[in-house]
C-alpha cells in the first residue's frame, strides 16, 4: 500500500505523462538519435496517417508549450493545421489508432509507477490486496481497469524492450 504522499506523486507523474510532457521530454534526451527521429516525423507527416498526425500535432504543441522553436517542416504541417489545411486523415473501417495515445500513455504510466514506486505492475488475482501501478494509473486517470490492462497487453512489453539497456 502506498502512503498518501507517495500516491499523490504517482499521480503527478502520470498525469506528466498523459499530457505528453514525458513524451516530449523523452525526445529531447535522445541527442544521438534526434536527427534520425525527426528526419522519420518529418517523412511520416508528408502522406500522415491517423497516428503520424497525431504524432506531429502532439510534439510541435509540446515544444511550443516548451518555448521551443519548431523546425521549418513542422512549423508549416502545424500552421496548415491551424489554418485548417489539413485535417486528420480519415479511413474507411475501424481506425487502429483510434486509442493508441491513450493506450501508450497508460501503459508508460503503468511502467513508470511500477518501477519507481517498486509496485507490481499488475495482478491476475482478482483476489490479490496488493495494491499495483494498474490500479493507481486506472484511479488516477478515471479509466476502468480493464482498459489500463488492455493497454499494458498492447504495448507492456514494446516499452520495456524500448527501455531495456541491451538495445
Amino acid at each position: 500500500m502506498l502512503d498518501d504522499e507517495t500516491r499523490l506523486e504517482a499521480e503527478m507523474l502520470i498525469r506528466e505523462i498523459l499530457t505528453g510532457e514525458t513524451l516530449f521530454r523523452d525526445l529531447q534526451s535522445c541527442e544521438a538519435d534526434e536527427e534520425r527521429m525527426a528526419n522519420a516525423l518529418k517523412n511520416a507527416l508528408q502522406n500522415p496517417d491517423t497516428n503520424d498526425f497525431d504524432v506531429g500535432v502532439v510534439i510541435a504543441s509540446a515544444m511550443l508549450r516548451d518555448g521551443q522553436r519548431l523546425p521549418d517542416w513542422l512549423a508549416v504541417f502545424a500552421a496548415d493545421v491551424l489554418e485548417g489545411k489539413r485535417n486528420r486523415p480519415t479511413k474507411r473501417g475501424p481506425d487502429p489508432y483510434t486509442n493508441w495515445q491513450r493506450d501508450y500513455c497508460l501503459a508508460l504510466a503503468v511502467l513508470e509507477i511500477s518501477s519507481r514506486f517498486g509496485v507490481p505492475e499488475y495482478t491476475k488475482n482478482e483476489l490479490s490486496y496488493k495494491t499495483t501501478a494498474a490500479q493507481i494509473v486506472a484511479e488516477t486517470t478515471q479509466q476502468s481497469l480493464d482498459v489500463v490492462h488492455h493497454a499494458i497487453k498492447r504495448f507492456g512489453g514494446d516499452i520495456k524492450r524500448q527501455s531495456s539497456p541491451q538495445d
